[in-house]
């Protein structure tokens, strides 16, 4: 028969109390910084301190009515500031997205084209259902990074707004200016999150004006930072 040896219940024990302390810690850390990238949950991944109270709460409750009710809030996932900034000058505007999403139905419901490419099929269904209404909307299936980047191509024609907030961030930076009409917007999202983003963007757009957005996001409990891209020469 097995014998404990002397003293192992206790130090079983305490092992079991490190664990459950170590979880506990880990548990208020991630309420406090969301993620590794960030000081606090209050800070973009590039170390912004955004404390907007009011951009908090809307933050707040888009997050509490997609986490708890399965409730989506029709705006794009983009700094707040960054939707007022562009929603006066897109009515009527042709629209491409690397990307679908929230901010598909955003741009249906208020430009006069969008065509958005999306590599995930579940996500492609659900955007698709909640567009097939919508007349104005075209979602390409992408199933290969070829076809991803594609996608631009096949739509035809130039488009007044490139969205790029999908796969392969940095090859559709490098290849978006063609495609863009004279005057075009350019909106790069996470550009505090993904490395070497934000510098790509200042190296490929040297000669154009660049405005950075940082501040909270609907369904989503931390800042991010949007930037646009604007007066891109042809």
């Amino acid at each position: 028969m097995f014998r404990s040896r002397p003293g192992s219940n206790e130090f079983e024990a305490g092992i079991m109390k490190f664990s459950r302390g170590m979880l506990a810690m880990n548990t208020i850390q991630r309420l406090i910084r969301a993620d590794d990238t960030r000081k606090t949950r209050f800070h973009t991944s590039n170390g912004h301190l955004c404390l907007n109270p009011y951009e908090f709460l809307r933050a707040l409750t888009t997050t509490v009515q997609r986490t708890v009710f399965h409730r989506y809030s029709r705006l794009p996932w983009w700094a707040f500031s960054a939707i007022n900034y562009l929603e006066p000058l897109i009515p009527r505007r042709r629209v491409f997205e690397f990307g679908s999403g929230m901010s598909t139905l955003w741009f249906a419901e208020r430009c006069g084209q969008i065509v958005s490419v999306e590599s995930d099929p579940g996500w492609h269904q659900v955007v698709s259902q909640q567009c097939s209404a919508m007349q104005n909307v075209r979602i390409i299936r992408a199933t290969s990074k070829a076809d991803y980047l594609g996608a631009i191509a096949t739509a035809g024609g130039k488009f007044d707004l490139i969205l790029v907030d999908g796969f392969y961030r940095s090859d559709c930076l490098d290849l978006a200016r063609p495609y863009l009409n004279p005057g075009g917007l350019l909106v790069v999202d996470d550009t505090d999150g993904i490395a070497g983003l934000a510098v790509m963007v200042k190296q490929l757009f040297s000669d154009s004006r660049i405005v950075t957005f940082r501040g909270w996001v609907s369904g989503t409990l931390h800042p991010h930072e949007t930037t646009i891209i604007c007066d891109i020469p042809a």
